[in-house]
């Protein structure tokens, strides 16, 4: 779920908000136009993309219509007013999805009797009961869920110093709006909360996106999504597991900054 507005960045060409739910469809396109080109989200996952292109846009939303009510998503949006349109009207140019890691997790979650615990259970159901009648047609069904078939090989990464960490699930910007800033200003924001937490930040880069992932600050390469034997995400290219860890003094405190 969004956050608490009071933790928006602003600048004075464009400012990071949390979404809000009546815009995951615009979000949606954002990110099909985002990793159209992309060999993951693109060649592997939307083989047929050319021939159903407004189908990309399913696999983001559905995700997004479940993902919304785990209360330890973040979905953020960079809003900037476009002069082409009248009166300068704000429009979304990039989104970032961040996701809290780790035993924090728990106190994000909801009281075991608060009733908006059944929205994300009924949301799967509701957008698998959809997906069956109106299938992803640009999507290689073999290959839709590629990506949450390789979790379980990564869950250990996240454990020990790394067990608590703000997680960049996903990172697109608007071609239109590309290297203007959105993309590090919605990293800074995980950045900023893990800070003040006191916990790692950690991305999975795609390909061609590590240089990207360094300048923004990660400052540690570990990992890969495909590692695993049997781990699908191996016929992948890029995937390399980005951190930025926190430091630890010679008692075991987290150093202060």
């Amino acid at each position: 779920m969004a956050s608490d507005p009071s933790n928006n960045v602003s600048t004075k060409q464009f400012s990071i908000r949390p979404a809000t739910y009546s815009e995951l469809s615009t979000i949606a396109n954002i990110l099909t136009k985002a990793f159209w080109n992309d060999e993951l989200f693109g060649n592997i996952i939307h083989p047929n993309r050319n021939v159903f292109p407004e189908d990309n846009d399913l696999y983001w939303l559905r995700r997004a219509r479940v993902n919304w009510w785990d209360w330890s998503h973040v979905y953020l949006v960079s809003v900037i007013r476009d002069r082409d349109r009248a009166e300068g009207e704000a429009v979304i140019a990039g989104v970032a999805v961040w996701q809290r890691i780790g035993t924090l997790k728990k106190d994000m979650a909801l009281n075991i009797f608060d009733p908006r615990r059944l929205a994300k259970p009924l949301a799967k159901v509701a957008t698998d009961l959809q997906a069956r009648i109106w299938p992803n047609r640009a999507a290689d069904p073999g290959n839709e869920d590629i990506i949450e078939r390789s979790y379980h090989y990564l869950d250990h990464m996240w454990t020990g110093k790394r067990a608590d960490s703000w997680y960049l699930e996903c990172l697109g910007v608007h071609p239109n709006f590309q290297r203007q800033g959105h993309g590090r200003a919605l990293v800074r924001w995980g950045f900023q909360q893990a800070e003040m937490e006191g916990v790692s930040v950690s991305v999975i880069s795609g390909d061609g996106k590590e240089e990207f992932y360094r300048r923004c600050g990660f400052e540690t390469q570990d990992g890969w999504s495909g590692m695993g034997e049997g781990n699908p995400l191996r016929i992948a290219p890029g995937g390399l597991i980005y951190w930025k860890d926190v430091e630890y003094d010679a008692e075991g405190d987290i150093e202060s900054k």
